[in-house]
């Protein structure tokens, strides 16, 4: 969706284009009519000729009411080289309302020949399009290598809207095996966390790699863009309705070609999957067909995950966190944050926690404040409450070898271990970006009692409300192991997120998950990079929060406003530019949990001004919008932050949807068009289907619609209701 420049010449003027606008000028009234009567013997036509589903329509969805749809079947074929997925949808009275269709297919990598393909049904795949499910069996040369599909039961699955298939991939000694998802059949969604997001992934390129949980910290020697992130759910869809799932139990990298292919691989002798509980060598991907991406979400959030009953703590969602870091990064002081705390009372602001960031402690693992930079810790938490703050700080689950902590955890076997022997249990020494010490091991009860322990004493005498938990990640894993083997390393954030940080209550946050989906705290994205480009920067996060709603992580907080004063290249760098933080901030404003650090009033009173306006904005459109998308995510499993997709009806005219990366819907209510560009005062916005009132003019528009040079002053945030 483009944006207008501030170069422009006079004031920005809405156009409306409405799908499919006539050009013509002159003799309308004559075409017209020749339009309605093709339109009449069209229709005609094709109640009794139905299309043909040779080729891919044009609408990627292929999607139908649901109380159209009764039963969702799928078959597949090997075809030409590819394994290939058919669909067929039915109506309730059991009448096919989608004759079979292809709508995804993959390639296969494999380091041996094809020995034989064969079928366990009458006939063999052939060219044309199955009726019903057939299952597979393909066996390849060098050592038995195959691959085999089968059709799951009904009554495994538990939902009519999807038919699913099970293919694994198991290989002979010295070979690799990948099932590839080719990418320019349809607009995928979901997977991992990328530092350079993109919506939807096609255009997305990664190197094939352990798919674990990482931090960009690049402490490796790895690129940041070349890792995946904090969150790697094994879960992929497509536009077509098409579902990909690989089990907890495969060794998986997954890597991907730029609008080419979408690549799952069994790594058994990666580094991540060496230790392991019960080792598997093979690919096991579930494959399914639904009649829509909005059904393949749904069938699979009720199937594969648990969703969440209750939110995060309310007065996080209602109002901002101030945090120290971006204002102060490592020099934060005591008297740093009782002036941050006077000026947020002063100037009117909203606060739901004044949050302490790195560096209050002396050492890190102990739990001693610094007492040069924090004299009385105590008092100044006392202060805060008096004028109505609460206060949360910063932890990590490290310990440098310099503490008392490290030496208690060390001699009590609550950190990770070497992995050199696996009868050493020396702990392991861990590099992260502030030294080098041991870990804990949260998969240890104990380890996570001891360690869960000193934080509520810290807590307790010094007035703390909870914590932001830091690192999580099985990067930290590297060179290191837990005391008992996991069946896969991704259990190790796992119990990070559900055994440790969801111990202290619904204010607290974290950065990484896997399975966690149902605990209800704060998911921070990545620390984000203060610039306005794709790659980490302000127009990454759209992406980013529609890629962890995808992934079923609801109360999604992007991080501080402005960024975090780094630079694309460093760690250090300038305060955000002024224009980059008002439009940061005010998307920010649309999304659950909102983070300052950088202060409005650190730049000028404008800027304080659009802030207070902004926040009023939010909490009279944003957070009534919010309420009754919880309600219904509660009820139906439904996202808050939604694709404009999700408000398709199907049709032909909302193909574009499929692609808008920078505006999003809260719920069924609300759709947000934040400016993401520089220099902007007027973007296009592509209404869906539905009547929508304008934010701020209150003029009411029938969609599809796309809206050419829409108002949005700096001042402004585009956003229209449904009604």
């Amino acid at each position: 969706i483009k944006t207008k420049k501030q170069t422009m010449t006079g004031s920005a003027t809405t156009r409306q284009v409405p799908v499919n606008q006539s050009s013509s000028s002159g003799f309308i009234g004559r075409a017209i009519l020749v339009l309605i009567i093709s339109f009449i013997v069209y229709s005609l036509l094709s109640a009794y000729f139905p299309a043909s589903t040779d080729s891919i329509a044009p609408d990627e969805s292929g999607s139908l009411k649901e109380d159209q749809v009764s039963l969702v079947t799928s078959a597949v074929a090997f075809e030409n080289d590819r394994l290939k997925v058919y669909r067929t949808v039915s109506s309730n009275s059991g009448k096919i309302k989608k004759k079979s269709e292809l709508i995804g297919e993959f390639s296969l990598a494999w380091s041996g020949e094809k020995l034989s393909v064969q079928s366990k049904s009458d006939q063999q795949p052939s060219s044309s399009r199955p009726t019903d499910a057939r299952d597979l069996s393909i066996t390849w040369s060098n050592g038995g290598s195959s691959l085999t599909v089968t059709t799951l039961p009904q009554s495994f699955i538990n939902s009519r809207f999807l038919s699913c298939h099970r293919a694994v991939l198991t290989t002979a000694a010295k070979e690799s095996a990948s099932l590839c998802l080719e990418l320019p059949a349809a607009s995928v969604y979901g997977g991992g966390a990328a530092f350079d997001q993109r919506w939807p992934i096609n255009s997305q390129s990664m190197p094939s790699q352990a798919y674990v949980s990482n931090d960009f910290a690049e402490l490796t020697g790895a690129k940041r863009s070349d890792l995946w992130g904090g969150f790697v759910e094994r879960l992929w869809l497509t536009s077509r309705g098409l579902l990909v799932h690989v089990d907890d139990a495969t060794p998986l990298s997954v890597g991907q070609e730029a609008d080419r292919r979408l690549c799952l691989t069994a790594t058994p002798d990666d580094e991540a999957y060496l230790w392991r509980s019960n080792p598997r060598d093979y690919l096991n991907v579930t494959i399914c067909a639904a009649d829509s991406a909005k059904e393949a979400y749904l069938a699979a959030h009720s199937w594969l995950y648990t969703r969440p009953t209750s939110s995060p703590d309310r007065r996080m969602l209602r109002e901002p966190i101030w945090c120290t870091w971006a204002r102060h990064k490592t020099a934060v002081a005591q008297s740093d944050v009782e002036s941050l705390a006077n000026d947020v009372t002063r100037l009117g602001f909203p606060a739901s926690q004044i949050e302490i960031d790195d560096r209050y402690t002396i050492n890190y693992g102990d739990l001693a404040w610094d007492p040069i930079k924090f004299p009385n810790p105590a008092e100044m938490t006392a202060k805060l409450k008096y004028i109505g703050h609460r206060v949360t700080t910063w932890i990590v689950p490290f310990f440098n070898k310099n503490t008392s902590a490290y030496d208690e955890a060390a001699a009590a076997g609550y950190l990770l271990i070497e992995r050199v022997n696996d009868n050493n249990n020396k702990s392991a020494d861990i590099l992260w970006w502030q030294g080098v010490g041991g870990q804990l091991d949260p998969t240890n009860p104990s380890a996570v009692s001891w360690f869960a322990n000193r934080l509520v004493t810290f807590r307790q005498q010094f007035g703390i409300e909870s914590f932001k938990f830091d690192a999580g990640e099985v990067y930290y894993l590297r060179g290191a192991r837990t005391q008992a083997p996991l069946e896969a390393p991704m259990q190790f954030t796992t119990a990070y997120v559900q055994q440790v940080a969801a111990k202290f209550g619904g204010a607290v946050e974290v950065r990484a998950g896997y399975r966690t989906q149902s605990v209800p705290v704060a998911t921070r994205m990545f620390d984000k990079d203060s610039h306005w480009g794709g790659r980490n920067g302000l127009r990454s996060i759209v992406p980013n929060a529609l890629m962890l709603s995808m992934a079923g992580y609801h109360f999604v907080m992007p991080d501080m406003i402005g960024g975090n004063a780094y630079s694309e290249d460093s760690m250090e760098g300038a305060r955000p530019e002024r224009e980059l933080y008002i439009r940061w901030m005010q998307l920010s404003s649309f999304l659950p949990i909102v983070q300052f650090s950088i202060a409005p009033w650190d730049y000028d009173q404008e800027v304080t001004d659009i802030a207070l306006k902004t926040l009023k904005l939010r909490a009279e459109v944003y957070i009534p919008a919010l309420e009754a998308a919880l309600t219904q995510l509660f009820s139906t499993g439904e996202p808050v932050t939604r694709p404009l997709w999700w408000a398709s009806d199907g049709t032909v005219d909302d193909v574009r949807l499929w692609t808008v990366d920078d505006q999003f819907l809260v719920g069924d209510s609300l759709l947000v068009a934040p400016v993401i560009r520089q220099s902007s005062v007027a973007r296009d916005i592509l209404l869906p289907s539905g009547r929508w009132k304008d934010g701020y003019s209150g003029r009411l528009v029938d969609g599809p619609l796309l809206l050419k040079d829409h108002p949005a002053k700096l001042d402004m945030v585009p956003h229209f209701i449904r009604v």
